[in-house]
């Protein structure tokens, strides 16, 4: 087994920004744990109490998203009760984190959009927090196809992300989005009725998320 570089800030960066499918980034970065656990209780600033704050958030705040990228929602609340108390109380990405958890864990698919497109996320931490954006709508795309046998277009575009005002009036673009993927349009009702929606187990998380899943379905 080859042995893993030094947990320094530069190797963190570089695994953070790759684009690793989602096991493999969670199963990196799960390896530098006791490293962060080990550094956290090392000498600070008065306010983290941590040696080296600035990294150590961004690692956890990577982590935290790969939790989340391979949906282990529990096990990244859990994640959450191990991150040192000063670092979460001090560094406004893992603030963003634990809303974005709170979020998720209540169903509240507005804010879950709101938290990542909203708030500011460093430069270092947006590539992962658009893969979860596009990873988030494509688990909620099935969801909703298996859910519900007929959906009002607001509806289905509030769970998405997408423009509510909009589909409201039967905006025909984001009626468009629904009828590639397999669902069907009910000009009389203003109803769409979801197809169910199976798509293979992959390790590999597209970049362009619920465009590609949708292309990829509207050609089945």
């Amino acid at each position: 087994m080859m042995e893993l570089p030094s947990f320094t800030k530069e190797q963190i960066t570089k695994v953070i920004v790759s684009n690793a499918p989602p096991s493999q980034l969670f199963e990196i970065l799960s390896q530098y744990e006791s490293d962060a656990c080990l550094m956290s209780a090392g000498s600070g600033s008065p306010e983290t109490g941590a040696g080296d704050p600035e990294m150590l958030c961004l690692y956890y705040s990577g982590f935290f998203f790969a939790h989340l990228l391979t949906k282990q929602i529990p096990e990244a609340r859990a994640l959450t009760q191990r991150i040192p108390v000063t670092l979460k109380h001090h560094d406004p990405s893992l603030q963003n984190c634990l809303n974005l958890l709170r979020a998720i864990w209540q169903n509240e698919h507005g804010q879950v959009y709101r938290i990542l497109r909203g708030l500011p996320w460093p430069d270092t931490l947006k590539h992962l927090v658009k893969r979860y954006e596009s990873f988030f709508q494509d688990q909620t795309l099935i969801a909703v196809s298996t859910s519900y046998e007929a959906i009002r277009p607001a509806v289905a575009a509030g769970y998405l992300g997408l423009d509510t005002q909009a589909a409201e009036k039967d905006n025909q673009t984001i009626i468009q989005k629904f009828t590639d993927c397999g669902w069907t349009w009910n000009p009389e009702t203003r109803l769409l009725y979801p197809s169910p929606i199976t798509v293979p187990p992959t390790n590999s998380q597209p970049p362009s998320g619920i465009r590609e899943t949708m292309a990829m379905l509207g050609n089945r």
